[in-house]
């Protein structure tokens, strides 16, 4: 039965917006504050069970403290008396991002990130208040119509025991697919299963398919327990690792080795974001829902030279492979860019080069080893044929002298061994040549290059052959990155800066660039990173650097405090800003100190205010401050 025409509390019902299992939604009009507004009312099967009117009552009290610019305020619900069950938040202008992933995948894969990021956000600051969504999904997501993302149906699943959400027809809280695994096992949701819902969105806006589906609801439910699912590198080849990473962190089946929370997962993508240069992400959206043909057009551009500037510092800093990975990250978005093709031809000769001189070395080994072996070879027979007063004396028999004779005195050296006898053969060992054809006199002089048997016969043997050696082994010698570090005693480090800025390095000079990524060599142990920006104080931190490990470590910039003051009517207003208050006039002779934690998305202030007074209506607003600039909020509080 619809509501619409009728009164629900001040509320006239104007019209249906949509429904589903739980509820249906009206636009409707507040006829005391004359403004519109969404009204979500409870389907009759869950209004009239007293323990879901408790929850709804239980969840609208702990959303309507949210106050997030991604996040749909609350502005009113039911009372436990009412005849309705219901909640009242403020109305949005626009499409659900539902509607934005019919139309296929976003591409490149970083607007993904932007969007899960803003989520992430709005998800943090409900984390931190100890609200959980349980229900996400882009049906739940509203694009508003200047490209702001709205958060919508905090806590609305809680409504349903496990048991109903399996029973009732459509009310397993849209699509199952979804669903964390702890939810589907009737397990309590905690931060991680909203991790979990948002790879699954991630997964979905980067591949335009979720990563479990299946022919029904069970099956579906089942893939998502066994945790199986395509990587999505294999659909998108612009996706690069990085963000592959991140989504497959969200996805683990295990909640412990997800992302404790969404403000890590914000921090993560915040990271990668940066580095290609979209350090303003909200703002990157805006542009992008409001034209996307031209912005995904500029933001392949704007990739593809980021990745492009990484990818020659690398090589400069001699990291060949991971040059090699962002030069592959430009021809997938890019497969003719020239300056891309020129660097790989680049690695390419230098590589060829590096081969023929480790071919050179190794052939220069060998002639030596052979020319020394040759040489040796011509020393014994030389010895062998000019000293005939040193018999030589057979290993079977002695020599039989002549009658009359004097026998022949056996010299203090070793006597000569002859080969073995006549019935065995001993193969001669060949040195060992690496590569191409084997030197001349390798084995000897004039040696042949191959294994002989040597058998006994009424003629001694040729002096010579010299006895045989162990193959020589040739190592390689050509340079390497680990060659370098080893003789210089330093590691590549990377250091990724948040949102980005300068480093010094210990009691080193101050850098110049601002970058997101510093990548360095520095020797193992400690060291002091001072990280600097034109808009941040000066952060200092200790790393650790070890030769055994990869090291990489994230530091977060500090920005600069802003001043705030309201110039706001009734003058005797009381502002808050956080847990501080003062009047209006007040903060106009001492400004609020509005600082912020280390490491934010933006260089930006977020700061919420409250401007309220007796016989007024309280105004709230969400205020973005320039760190290191005063501002002052002007305006006039309207009578109740």
């Amino acid at each position: 039965m619809t509501l619409v025409g009728r009164h629900i509390g001040r509320y006239r019902i104007l019209e249906e917006l949509g429904s589903g299992g739980m509820s249906v939604v009206y636009k409707g009009l507040d006829t005391a504050l004359d403004r519109e507004v969404a009204v979500k009312v409870l389907h009759p099967h869950l209004a009239g069970k007293d323990e879901s009117r408790r929850r709804l009552a239980r969840e609208a009290r702990a959303v309507a403290k949210l106050h997030h610019p991604n996040i749909l305020e609350v502005f009113d619900f039911s009372s436990a008396e009412a005849h309705d069950a219901f909640i009242v938040t403020e109305y949005i202008r626009g499409r659900t991002l539902k509607t934005y992933l019919d139309e296929g995948p976003l591409e490149p894969p970083e607007l993904a990130a932007m969007i899960i990021h803003e989520l992430a956000a709005a998800l943090a600051h409900a984390h931190e208040a100890g609200v959980i969504h349980r229900d996400l999904k882009p049906e739940n997501v509203m694009v508003r119509e200047d490209g702001v993302l709205k958060l919508m149906d905090f806590g609305i699943a809680r409504l349903l025991d496990i048991e109903d959400r399996m029973t009732v027809t459509g009310a397993l809280v849209g699509s199952p697919a979804h669903m964390s695994p702890e939810i589907i096992e009737g397990m309590e949701a905690g931060p991680e299963a909203d991790v979990f819902s948002l790879g699954i969105m991630f997964y979905a806006l980067m591949t335009g398919r979720l990563p479990f589906t299946a022919s029904n609801t069970t099956a579906t439910l089942k893939r998502i327990l066994d945790g199986a699912y395509e990587d999505p590198r294999r659909r998108v080849p612009t996706l690069s690792d990085e963000l592959a990473e991140i989504c497959a962190t969200c996805l683990q089946r295990d909640p412990a080795r997800r992302y404790p929370n969404a403000g890590k997962l914000r921090d993560a993508l915040a990271d990668a974001l940066a580095g290609l240069g979209f350090s303003r992400v909200g703002e990157e959206l805006i542009s992008f829902f409001a034209d996307p043909p031209s912005y995904q057009r500029l933001a392949r551009q704007r990739i593809v030279a980021a990745l492009l500037e990484r990818g020659e510092r690398q090589l400069a800093e001699k990291r060949t492979p991971r040059a090699l990975a962002c030069l592959n990250h430009v021809l997938a978005l890019d497969a003719t860019n020239e300056r891309a093709l020129g660097l790989l031809k680049s690695i390419q000769r230098q590589q060829r080069r590096r081969t023929w001189r480790k071919r050179g070395i190794r052939a220069g080994i060998g002639a030596g080893v052979a020319l020394a072996l040759g040489l040796g070879g011509w020393q014994v027979y030389r010895m062998n044929a000019h000293a005939p007063e040193t018999p030589t004396v057979e290993a079977t028999a002695p020599r039989v002298q002549d009658p009359g004779t004097k026998p022949a005195q056996v010299p203090d050296s070793p006597p000569k061994v002859s080969p073995p006898p006549a019935d065995t053969t001993t193969p001669v060992p060949v040195e060992a040549a690496p590569t191409g054809p084997r030197p001349a006199g390798a084995q000897g002089m004039g040696g042949t290059g191959t294994s002989t048997p040597v058998r006994e016969t009424d003629t001694p043997p040729r002096p010579e052959r010299t006895p045989s050696r162990p193959p020589l082994v040739v190592a390689s010698v050509e340079p390497q990155d680990d060659a370098r570090h080893a003789r210089t005693g330093k590691v590549p480090v990377s250091i990724l800066v948040r949102p980005y800025g300068s480093i010094r390095v210990d009691d080193g000079p101050a850098g110049t660039q601002q970058l997101s990524q510093h990548d360095v060599h520095l020797t193992p142990g400690p060291h002091t990173i001072t990280v600097s920006c034109g808009y941040c104080e000066d952060a200092t931190e200790t790393i650790d650097v070890r030769p055994d490990r990869e090291n990489v470590f994230r530091l977060r910039a500090l920005l600069k405090a802003s001043q705030l003051s309201m110039d706001y009517q009734p003058q005797d207003a009381t502002v808050r800003v956080g847990d501080v208050e003062r009047t209006a006039h007040d903060s106009l002779q001492h400004p609020f100190d509005i600082r912020s934690p280390r490491g934010p998305a933006s260089f930006q202030h977020r700061v919420e205010v409250e401007i309220s007074s007796p016989g007024y209506k309280t105004e709230k607003r969400v205020v973005l401050l320039e760190p290191g600039k005063p501002t002052t909020l002007r305006g006039s509080l309207a009578p109740e």
